[in-house]
């Protein structure tokens, strides 16, 4: 009973949104509530704490809300001044069929965009429905790309700050393991290992989202190949260390960019040269592409090591707030990728210089479509803190465990039913762990921050301490698939283009059976490391 509760909440947004075409945004206003109600009723979750966590994970979530936003504003603007159908002509030039394009944009230039901070299911609905994709598949190809390195986005933050947690604030320490830098090194490299299959396999889902059978027949190999080379060259950067882990998902990014095109040139090698070739001169293509080399260039720098650091310590204490009891939130608004598309938003209104119509349109446009994926993302996060917070309690100001925790928190009873119903074939639901944090959550960090005690606790128990790097990696990769999946950015992606929750509907109604399946092979890929590794 305890564990259908804890997972009560999920099975009614799935099928609210499956069944019912409810929109991500008000599914997510039910499981709220549905958590709100269950933690305080059934899981000795006082009223405080649920408000608390609520409060805590909204705040958590403005990282991801404000980039949302600011994002969605960029691309209108973008769209309404032409900028926008520029880069269409272009793309059109070196990319003429719809998997190409696919291919080119979605599994290179998306994995590229999201390394470096972009929110692709913001930023590319409008730009393959200007392409001539059908809301389904604009909505798919957006949301599906920012996938394929699972776990590479926002330069690396999914696994360094879930690993700094784990080895600092957790005291997790597996054998071996004797500095934070190698636990970062040895997470990310386990990570890639399970990239090759699962990278390959978003590239064909792409595709089948876009043309079915056919497209697949036709494109197989260049699908494969080109999530061999996003997911192989990940792999050799991490096993051989050549570039910071923050960078890895830029280069492999970057590198299947150039394979597509390529490959597709050669492929295409019997067509008219001037066929192939981009219509737009390099001014037009400089002027209208402005904005996203700025968003580029800026997220590089700014997302720096040392850059980073610097621009984290420069407000000090003056953006640190206390939220909750004792838990202090550490607001970092100079070195948030939000921040600097702000910033861009601002210098593409002198560079884009729409008129004064045309900005009123836009600033029209962007305050009716952001309410419903600031709303979604706010609340999942929240969710994701009350199961996290259920069975604590507030004494002295701080927030601790009730005598009731290890019986009564959701997160706990979910990992420990599963470890006990699964035993030593544990590993191959570990992956779905991940994909239920970040369904609930909507962020693959917050699923890994929040569920790396409990691994920790539920290895010991059943694998021993030697097995954590691994377990941690595949819930990790699992984590990264379910953004495939999670509500939060479905309704984000449909909303820059303005359709309804039957479209969201389909969309998770279409990928929810093949993303269980690649989460499914990630935990058999799991078992398989143990028996070759031990």
């Amino acid at each position: 009973m305890a564990f259908f509760l804890a997972i009560f909440p999920i099975i009614i947004v799935l099928i609210g949104m499956i069944f019912f075409h409810r929109s991500g945004t008000f599914v997510s206003i039910i499981g709220w509530i549905l958590s709100a109600i269950l933690a305080t009723t059934y899981f000795h979750t006082p009223w405080e704490v649920v408000l608390g966590a609520s409060l805590v994970g909204i705040i958590k979530a403005l990282g991801i809300t404000l980039a949302v936003i600011f994002t969605m504003f960029l691309i209108f603007l973008m769209r309404e001044t032409m900028a926008l159908s520029k880069i269409i002509e272009y793309v059109k030039g070196i990319a003429k069929t719809k998997e190409e394009q696919t291919l080119f944009l979605g599994m290179g230039f998306g994995s590229l965009s999201t390394s470096l901070g972009m929110v692709t299911p913001a930023m590319f609905p409008p730009i393959f429905r200007l392409l001539g994709f059908s809301p389904l598949a604009a909505i798919a190809v957006s949301i599906l790309c920012y996938d394929p390195l699972t776990s590479f986005a926002l330069f690396s933050i999914p696994i360094t700050l879930p690993a700094e947690v784990a080895f600092k604030v957790f005291k997790i320490n597996p054998p071996g393991i004797d500095s934070l830098q190698a636990f970062i090194w040895d997470f990310t490299f386990k990570i890639t290992a399970f990239l090759p299959l699962i990278s390959v396999a978003f590239a064909w889902l792409m595709l089948w989202t876009v043309g079915g059978k056919e497209a697949i027949r036709k494109n197989w190999l260049a699908a494969t190949l080109s999530g061999l080379v996003l997911s192989l060259s990940a792999l050799i950067l991490a096993w051989l260390r050549l570039v910071p882990v923050e960078v890895i998902g830029i280069f492999s990014g970057l590198l299947t960019m150039l394979f597509v095109n390529l490959y597709y040139r050669q492929r295409n090698h019997r067509e008219k040269q001037e066929d192939l070739k981009p219509i737009l001169n390099k001014r037009e293509l400089l002027w209208a592409s402005s904005p996203i080399l700025l968003l580029i260039l800026l997220s590089f720098i700014v997302n720096f090591p040392q850059i980073k650091g610097y621009l984290s310590n420069v407000l000090g204490d003056k953006e640190v707030i206390l939220v909750f009891a004792d838990k202090k939130e550490d607001l970092n608004i100079l070195s948030s990728v939000w921040f600097w598309i702000f910033v861009v938003c601002i210098l593409s209104i002198f560079i884009l210089r729409p008129s004064k119509e045309t900005l009123g349109r836009v600033t029209k446009l962007w305050i009716t479509r952001i309410g419903g994926p600031f709303l979604a993302y706010s609340l999942f996060f929240a969710v994701a803190f009350i199961m996290a917070w259920s069975a604590m309690e507030v004494v002295d100001g701080k927030l601790v465990p009730t005598p009731y925790f290890k019986e009564y928190n959701m997160n706990v009873i979910i990992a420990g039913t599963l470890a006990k119903l699964f035993g030593s074939a544990y590993p191959l639901v570990v992956p779905f762990l991940g994909l239920i944090g970040t369904f609930v959550g909507g962020s693959t960090t917050a699923s890994n921050v929040l569920f790396a005690k409990i691994q920790w606790g539920t290895t010991l128990q059943t694998l021993g301490p030697q097995a954590f790097m691994w377990i941690f990696a595949a819930h990790a990769v699992g984590g990264g698939i379910a953004s495939a999946i999670t509500p939060s950015k479905i309704t984000n992606a449909a909303a820059t283009i303005g359709v309804s929750g039957r479209e969201e509907g389909k969309f998770i109604k279409a990928t929810l059976i093949p993303v269980t399946l690649i989460t499914l092979v990630t935990g058999l890929l799991l078992m398989l490391y143990f028996k070759i590794f031990g």
